[in-house]
């Protein structure tokens, strides 16, 4: 009888990952045009590395045990190369413990960078994974579609159209809920200090969101304005809306960050050098101890003199982080509210020869001070808390009013 002949597949996927972890930082020309994805990725055109000439003597096992398995197996005609090598990857992913780092199987490696320009089609939400592997509702986008129908910052994501995604990747999640504009998706979701599910019906669409939204009502001394993400007009949006309400006589500015999820690193840049006139912004460490400032941009409108308080909550994530210890750090704002997501790491997409790929995790953000912002959070000065995270409206809010017109404005 004739063996199967034997192919290298699983050791060359393998090898290639590893070396792609290895060398992500090497090969990847950093720039403050990175984007930060809506998962909070980082998104670098790449191919697919050849298979090296040489790999570690540690890996021989897994050849072997292939080799084994072709020459020995009694249904050896069942054996599924493809099968096998994603979960040989998917197994080396998990072992690494982090939630952030894992393998997109082909039929999922596809998501588009086009929500970094604002639009794109879906539901309308931003998500996260968190420490549990649960699917998580970071933020429903104002006017969206998700919003519209009952999505709450806080919900998990236990099914998409009646298919649970227990152990689907955030990549994975994302493109399932993802969709056509005019098609429908069922999200059965768990609202946040609630034991009872709920079973929503949205209907997807094409959407455009508005970054820069005023709360407060003309002419007020308080200019309440809200951030809902970091776009590339954030900054100049801001400014704009900053403007005016000093003209209409605002003596103080209330930046809202609650629910905001991210965005563009090089906008939050941008927004942080509105209120600073030189310094870091935020340092970037890698996994060879290489450290990348990004600064202060010296350049353009500043308001540095308008007394500035920040609102964070659970869910002010990323790029939101960067703007809030940015500014706690030097001491020109106060940071109002709860301790933040603590989403402070740096992630990139690398493609698999088989049409799939993997997230990897390749750097940490620290503020000016060496704060650690993964899984630590920025923690508020002033503490302020709610039981409901899209009330954007009560508590923290007037609260926070509040404090600004009896230790700011009074003061004055």
């Amino acid at each position: 009888m004739n063996l199967p002949k034997i192919s290298k597949p699983i050791l060359l996927f393998i090898i290639c990952i590893i070396i792609s972890a290895c060398s992500s930082s090497e090969n990847t020309e950093q720039s403050e045009d990175l984007n930060i994805l809506q998962n909070y990725e980082i998104k670098v055109p790449t191919t697919p590395l050849d298979a090296p000439s040489e790999y570690s003597k540690n890996l021989t096992p897994i050849w072997e045990t292939w080799a084994y398995l072709v020459r020995d197996y009694v249904n050896r005609s069942d054996l599924n190369e493809d099968e096998m090598t994603e979960l040989v990857i998917e197994a080396m992913m998990k072992s690494l413990g982090d939630q952030h780092s894992n393998y997109i199987s082909p039929e999922f490696f596809n998501i588009e960078n086009t929500d970094m320009q604002g639009k794109y089609q879906g539901i309308g939400a931003s998500v996260e994974m968190n420490a549990n592997g649960n699917v998580v509702i970071v933020s429903p986008f104002e006017g969206s579609p998700a919003k519209k129908a009952g999505i709450r910052p806080g919900d998990i994501i236990l099914e998409v159209d009646d298919e649970s995604i227990d152990g689907y990747s955030l990549m994975e999640a994302i493109n399932i809920i993802r969709g056509p504009e005019g098609t429908s998706v069922k999200l059965l979701v768990k609202h946040l200090l609630s034991k009872d599910t709920e079973l929503i019906t949205i209907v997807r669409s094409s959407i455009k969101l508005e970054s820069v939204l005023l709360r407060s009502k003309p002419k007020s001394k308080i200019a309440h304005i809200r951030v809902t993400n970091f776009y590339p007009e954030t900054a100049e949006d801001l400014s704009n809306m900053i403007k005016k309400s000093k003209k209409e006589g605002a003596e103080a500015i209330l930046l809202d960050l609650r629910n905001n999820p991210g965005g563009l690193l090089s906008s939050v840049i941008d927004v942080t050098s509105l209120f600073l006139d030189d310094g870091v912004v935020i340092k970037e460490i890698d996994g060879y101890d290489r450290e990348q400032i990004w600064k202060v941009k010296k350049s353009g409108t500043k308001y540095i003199d308008i007394p500035l308080v920040l609102l964070i909550n659970n869910y002010s994530a990323s790029a939101s982080e960067v703007l809030a210890g940015a500014l706690k750090d030097y001491k020109r704002a106060k940071i109002v509210g709860e301790t933040s997501f603590g989403k402070g790491s740096v992630g990139i997409l690398r493609p698999l020869s088989n049409g799939g790929g993997i997230s990897v995790t390749i750097a940490k953000w620290y503020t000016p001070n060496n704060n650690l912002i993964d899984n630590k959070g920025v923690v508020p000065d002033i503490e302020i808390k709610s039981s409901d995270p899209s009330d954007t409206s009560g508590v923290q809010t007037e609260a926070t009013l509040e404090y600004i017109n009896n230790n700011i404005l009074n003061n004055k």
